[in-house]
């Protein structure tokens, strides 16, 4: 009992400890940072912090900065590439293992793949990784 009493009070400290922040360009481009959100006549957007411990805020775009963010785009384009790659050669795997393969139609129901169908999807699964690992 004491121990969900004082998960329960860790929790409620740790969420208290979060809050918004409002990131407000005014008309002669001057960016603000606030808690309260922006004024009409002002550009917003909202960032996400928690706790006393969070970064500052950002500094404007510099070459740097854009640099670093299209090297992650980069990056994420890669892993994404490699995840695809990776599937499409354990689909192959899978139908080259041969067995019964099988599928659940719309209605929830189990049905078995056929011969032709299998090779159908081998020559997909040849084909996807034609495209995604090279």
């Amino acid at each position: 009992m004491v121990r969900i009493a004082l998960f329960a009070v860790a929790f409620l400290v740790v969420s208290s400890a979060q809050a918004q922040v409002y990131k407000c360009v005014d008309s002669s481009g001057k960016t603000i940072y606030s808690q309260d959100p922006c004024p009409a006549n002002t550009k917003s957007g909202t960032m996400s912090r928690s706790g006393p411990s969070a970064p500052a805020a950002p500094s404007p775009d510099s070459t740097a900065d854009k640099a670093a963010k299209e090297s992650g785009q980069k990056d994420a384009e890669a892993q994404r590439k490699a995840e695809a790659c990776r599937n499409a050669r354990d689909r192959l795997a899978q139908y080259e293992i041969g067995g019964r393969l099988s599928r659940i139609n719309a209605q929830g129901e189990r049905y078995y793949l056929e011969d032709t169908q299998v090779e159908q999807e081998k020559v997909q699964a040849r084909a996807d990784i034609a495209r995604a690992c090279n």
